[in-house]
């Protein structure tokens, strides 16, 4: 089974969990299923799918791992508290081999991220993830940029969402056939759309030019998206925290674009159904 089906019969597994303990009223239960869910969020959306196989490697595939030595010192940590959780669901129910499977890569995944030192990293992302724009992992100036530096890297990250200029990419790599490439991927569009819907505060800033938005930006940073006028035209501005920039969308263009694939997404559809 590849690693991307491993992490979403994982994922899946956390959300029955969670479903449970929610129908069951176990509110501290609950949030530490939607915790573990984050966390293979984490890993994915940065990236990492395949340096985590490379670790999941190492691990039995019928027997829980032992808390890591990283974990076990962060005692009433959420991850300690889900490393927990995951240990008694895995030893106190009568899961099917696969659900059991699916746990053991879970209590895996939480070693992986603190045997990496990345738990301060993964907390920070489930914590804020709500009020921040979409992960990107890196920013190129173009896509000759982008093209080279997945080019050069024996295994780059995969799937991450990089920036081009101010537009979303998704690159993309498989191992197994070293196979590699990126597309323009839609993930702002939605957010800027609803945002729009709510209306442009009139009182948004307004500049004769990009340099000078950009300047006012850096000290006044969009908490994650702020409306600026920039020669008369609206733009949203999108503070990206990993990558500490901006980018500026303009907003009829982006929305225009927006309906033009959305529409094209339904005809296809509709040809796929007949």
């Amino acid at each position: 089974m590849r690693i991307l089906e491993e992490l979403a019969y994982a994922a899946q597994f956390a959300a029955n969990q969670w479903q449970a303990a929610r129908l069951a009223g176990r509110e501290e239960e609950k949030n530490l299923w939607l915790y573990v869910r984050g966390q293979r969020d984490f890993v994915q959306e940065t990236g990492q799918v395949y340096r985590f196989e490379d670790y999941l490697r190492s691990v039995p595939a019928t027997a829980p791992p032992p808390m890591s030595a990283t974990l076990s010192a962060r005692v009433d940590t959420a991850s300690h508290r889900a490393m927990r959780l995951l240990l008694e669901a895995l030893q106190g129910a009568a899961h099917s081999p696969d659900q059991k499977r699916h746990a053991i890569v879970l209590l895996a995944l939480l070693n992986f991220i603190a045997d990496t030192g990345q738990s301060g990293d993964a907390e920070d992302y489930i914590n804020n993830r709500p009020e921040r724009a979409p992960l990107a992992i890196a920013h190129f100036r173009t896509r000759d940029e982008a093209e080279a530096w997945l080019k050069e890297i024996a295994e780059p990250p995969s799937p991450a969402a990089i920036l081009i200029g101010d537009e979303y990419f998704l690159a993309w790599y498989s191992r197994e056939d070293a196979a590699r490439g990126m597309y323009r991927d839609y993930i702002l569009e939605p957010h800027l759309e609803g945002l729009v819907a709510e209306g442009i505060p009139p009182s948004a800033p307004s500049f004769d030019t990009r340099a000078e938005a950009e300047t006012w930006l850096a000290s006044h940073p969009a908490a994650p998206y702020a409306f600026v006028s920039i020669s008369k035209e609206y733009y949203l501005a999108v503070y990206h925290e990993r990558l500490k920039r901006h980018t500026l969308h303009h907003v009829a263009s982006t929305l225009k674009a927006w309906e033009e694939r959305k529409r094209g997404l339904e005809l296809r559809d509709a040809r796929d159904s007949e």
